[in-house]
């Protein structure tokens, strides 16, 4: 058989957080087998890498030279953070959470914690880069914190000291308020926003605020 009817080599572009020889293997694309048959079925090749790695968004393979694969990657992209055990885990676009654990916060991503679902860590990214980006860049943290009553609840620790408490499914539309009431709030507190709007200052619960802090800590 010709040279030219087998794979001579692999390459891989548009990876940024991946090794290429990780994509690579996880292909399944062999050097050195026949060319054409690999070709043909590169959709299915494709597919491997897409269900191996977390982080591929997509991938195709193409003709780099006359025996030669390119696979063109695009990754999703890094939202946010889950916090847990002190450590922070990748969130991409599509919720998922990828368990590669970094030992520093990324300052440019906001901290998910004590969530244990992707549909719930998903609801809650889309709510918030549907906020303003004034309103984005003021949130440091998001804790799920569910009460017995509703499983929808978050407590969102705002840069300026304030909390505030809302539903998942009305994040996005109660927020839109937060820099007027936090302009008209004296001293620092808690912003509920579960029903209504309402404002309380920390000392109202003193227990239950130093707790929540040491816990966001």
């Amino acid at each position: 058989m010709s040279p030219l009817n087998s794979l001579s080599k692999v390459e891989v572009e548009g990876n940024q957080n991946i090794d290429s020889q990780e994509i690579i293997a996880s292909s399944d694309l062999q050097v050195g087998q026949k060319l054409w048959s690999q070709y043909l079925d590169r959709e299915e090749f494709t597919r491997k890498i897409v269900q191996e790695l977390p982080r591929v968004k997509n991938a195709e393979i193409k003709f780099s030279a006359l025996n030669q694969f390119k696979i063109d990657v695009t990754e999703h992209e890094e939202v946010s953070l889950l916090a847990e055990d002190e450590k922070y885990y990748p969130i991409l676009e599509n919720g998922e959470v990828v368990r590669q654990p970094e030992e520093r916060a990324d300052e440019n991503k906001v901290i998910l914690e004590n969530f244990n679902s992707q549909n719930q860590i998903m609801s809650t990214i889309e709510n918030y880069y549907n906020l303003p980006d004034e309103i984005q860049s003021d949130v440091s943290q998001i804790n799920y914190t569910p009460s017995r009553n509703n499983e929808e609840l978050l407590t969102i620790f705002m840069n300026d000291g304030n909390r505030v408490i809302v539903n998942i499914s009305n994040m996005e539309q109660q927020m839109q308020y937060y820099p007027q009431v936090a302009q008209e709030m004296d001293d620092n507190g808690i912003v509920d926003m579960e029903v209504g709007i309402f404002v309380r200052p920390y000392d109202e619960n003193s227990t239950e605020d130093e707790q929540d802090e040491n816990e966001a800590e």
